[in-house]
């Protein structure tokens, strides 16, 4: 017969052992960079940044968003997006890339040409 601490301690150890299974990573990855390669007017220059995704389960949807404020995005573009960025900065955008049911992103910071 089990004492009732022998019973606790062997559930303890079970729990603990099942709570220590790592959750599955993500094969999603995804990188990317920023220029401004076509001048601009002013204190404004346009900029392109591109992104690649790798891993996951097929499609890529891709969706892009300031992370500082001096930047502003044409369209929501796929893997290419275009825009202006306030010169004299450094900005940041970020890339959002979803296949399947995985999700990732990619911070980019560049220079905002002078």
């Amino acid at each position: 017969m089990l004492s009732k601490v022998a019973v606790g301690a062997a559930v303890a150890v079970l729990g603990a052992t099942l709570g220590a299974v790592p959750a599955t990573a993500s094969s999603l990855v995804v990188d990317g960079h920023c220029d401004t390669p076509y001048g601009g007017i002013g204190h404004h220059w346009e900029f392109e940044c591109s992104a690649s995704a790798s891993g996951g389960t097929g499609s890529y949807r891709y969706s892009w968003q300031q992370l500082i404020p001096f930047v502003y995005f044409d369209v929501d573009q796929g893997p290419v997006a275009t825009g202006y960025c306030s010169a004299y900065n450094t900005v940041g955008v970020r890339v959002t890339v979803t296949s399947g049911a995985e999700t990732t992103t990619r911070d980019i910071r560049f220079d905002c040409h002078y």
